[in-house]
């Protein structure tokens, strides 16, 4: 097996409460990772890794209530490159991975912490190798869309009913206000289904 030369974050972003921020730096000061917190004057907070030697700067601004940090940097050692993993997943982040090989690189898309999709880069190809689908809410979206179709079916029948109705009563001379009402209701909603 290849063994990974570094992992680059081309982008990173992370939204993350006061607890969640906390929970975030104890998760890299209760290993054996060389950390450091700097607090700012104005809320802001900077959460320096260590990576063999060099720093990884990660400055995460107040907006509001919540710590936000946007950036990528490169990761060089492997313990360090798996626990990040586990953060960006742990805290739902935002991300586009490189895990560079000798002779390949593997790039990596997050969403709210999931991978949702994997290519393999080697020279000037690429090969998709996995790509997430939401198979329950595509499902759930179908059937959705089958109970529009359902009621547009039945809406249809009902108003043919009701306008053969309607012709018997004109034929026989008798009152078809009511009738109209009911036709003009239906229409409405014919319209706004097939919308």
């Amino acid at each position: 097996m290849a063994q990974r030369v570094a992992t680059e974050y081309k982008k990173l972003v992370l939204e993350l409460s006061t607890w969640q921020l906390q929970s975030f730096i104890e998760m890299f000061q209760n290993t054996e990772f060389e950390t450091e917190v700097r607090v700012y004057d104005n809320g802001e907070k900077e959460i320096v890794l260590f990576d063999r030697g060099g720093e990884i700067p990660l400055s995460f601004k107040l907006i509001g209530d919540m710590y936000t940090f946007e950036g990528g940097y490169t990761i060089r050692d492997a313990k360090l490159a798996n626990h990040m993993r586990q953060a960006v997943r742990r805290f739902k982040g935002n991300a586009v991975v490189h895990r560079m090989y000798p002779t390949y690189t593997m790039i990596y898309h997050y969403q709210e912490g999931k991978v949702m999709r994997i290519i393999e880069q080697k020279g000037d190809g690429q090969t998709l190798v996995f790509e997430y689908r939401d198979t329950i809410g595509d499902l759930q979206r179908l059937y959705e869309s089958r109970g529009v179709e359902d009621q547009i079916a039945w809406l249809r029948v009902h108003i043919d009913q009701l306008l053969d109705f309607r012709n018997r009563r004109q034929a026989a001379h008798l009152p078809t206000r009511d009738v109209d009402r009911q036709l003009a209701d239906l229409s409405h909603q014919l319209f706004m289904l097939e919308a």
